[in-house]
């Protein structure tokens, strides 16, 4: 494991042309992909908009982030914190966590969440989480 860890939380929207099908065909990619290069995080679906927070070593990190806007699935991208995290994770426990249907019940409004700060948005982003049915 690293020593420290790089994160990042992004919002984007799902590409036009592109149906609810497609979103399974990311979520089991980046399970795959995850498991590989020692990636944990969680992807948040509201129907139209992602946010996902994800971690790992920097070098993996870097690549991921480099995928994730050339991936033509994903519209609007928006890094809305990217750094050095540390070196405990966030979430352990998730190659890539799941979660999509009623996201407004938890107060979270992923199409503003690039608009409030870092920490704010992780605050936001993190308190949803928690409420979550997660899989």
């Amino acid at each position: 494991m690293p020593s420290s860890l790089r994160s990042l939380l992004y919002t984007s929207r799902l590409a036009a042309g592109y149906g609810p099908t497609e979103v399974g065909r990311i979520v089991k990619q980046a399970r795959e992909m995850n498991a590989i290069h020692g990636i944990t995080g969680v992807l948040v679906f509201d129907g139209d908009w992602f946010a996902q927070y994800v971690e790992g070593a920097p070098e993996a990190m870097a690549v991921l982030e480099e995928h994730l806007r050339a991936d033509p699935r994903h519209a609007d991208f928006t890094v809305i914190d990217a750094g050095i995290s540390g070196p405990k994770r966030r979430f352990p426990n998730w190659v890539m966590g799941y979660a999509d249907g009623d996201i407004e019940s938890t107060g979270l409004d992923i199409a503003a969440l690039s608009q409030t700060d870092a920490y704010e948005a992780l605050e936001r982003f993190g308190d949803a989480v928690k409420t979550l049915d997660i899989f």
